[in-house]
């Protein structure tokens, strides 16, 4: 699953890195702060196929479901999502992406390893169950990020359009991928990251289908493009979001 990412750069770092020609920031720059640990429940930049970009609640819950009481979700599997309830419109109209410099695994102590230097939906992850990611020492968080240091783009699901009001139940979810062997993951799935080139087809409204689940399956970063090192357990409380939070444990 995908809980926790940073998001620290200056948003237009974002957008000359996946070379849009002229994308419009749909907020207010200056009340904008990096976010070092953003989970579940915050706002995340998204970038939308008009070039635009705005914050988005992480978080989705349509309205059918929410008559239901059944719970928002945080994540869509790529496997799954083109046909689940839940996701079947956003799959196809509602792409969008979320740029990050990087995200966070929790994985247990035991079986942990040397560093990476060179080397239907999940509706059952909520927002509330993202914010008791594991902070046990037993479990050990690990920053994972481009070897490049370059910015990411995770894959992502929203109901929001335009400059419309966002109401409850409406934001965005981050789509999972199988986690790649390599990896430092204590789960089975991970983002579903491109770079550049991918990153733009997957926001084409126009992309066909089989090519759109042919860049959901093999147009990912595989996980030689990624490097991750020990974090401090300060990452484990969501209200912490300082730049230490990122920073290799000696």
């Amino acid at each position: 699953m995908c809980g926790r990412i940073s998001q620290y750069r200056d948003p237009r770092l974002y957008t000359q890195h996946l070379g849009l020609a002229d994308p419009l920031m749909l907020f207010d720059a200056s009340d904008r702060r990096p976010g070092y640990n953003l989970a579940p429940g915050t706002h995340p930049l998204a970038i939308f196929a008009d070039q635009t970009l705005r914050p988005v609640h992480w978080g989705y819950c349509p309205d059918w479901a929410r008559e239901q009481h059944l719970p928002q979700t945080i994540n869509a599997r790529a496997d799954t999502a083109p046909t689940a309830r839940y996701f079947e419109e956003l799959w196809k109209t509602g792409r969008v992406l979320v740029p990050a410099d990087g995200w966070f695994e929790w994985r247990r102590a035991a079986a942990s390893s040397t560093e990476g230097v060179d080397g239907e939906p999940d509706v059952a992850q909520t927002a509330a169950s993202s914010d008791a990611t594991p902070h046990h020492a037993s479990r050990q968080p690990y920053f994972v990020r481009l070897k490049s240091a370059a910015p990411m783009y995770l894959a992502a699901l929203s109901s929001v359009r335009g400059t419309e009001p966002q109401t409850e139940g409406m934001g965005l979810v981050i789509v999972t991928a199988n986690a790649d062997a390599g990896l430092v993951d204590l789960y089975d799935r991970r983002p579903l990251v491109f770079g550049p080139d991918a990153a733009r087809r997957w926001l084409d409204p126009e992309l066909p289908a089989e090519e759109l689940e042919q860049l959901a399956r093999a147009g990912g970063l595989a996980a030689g493009r990624f490097r991750w090192h020990r974090v401090s357990h300060d990452v484990d409380r969501t209200l912490n979001d300082e730049p230490g939070l990122i920073e290799a444990l000696d």
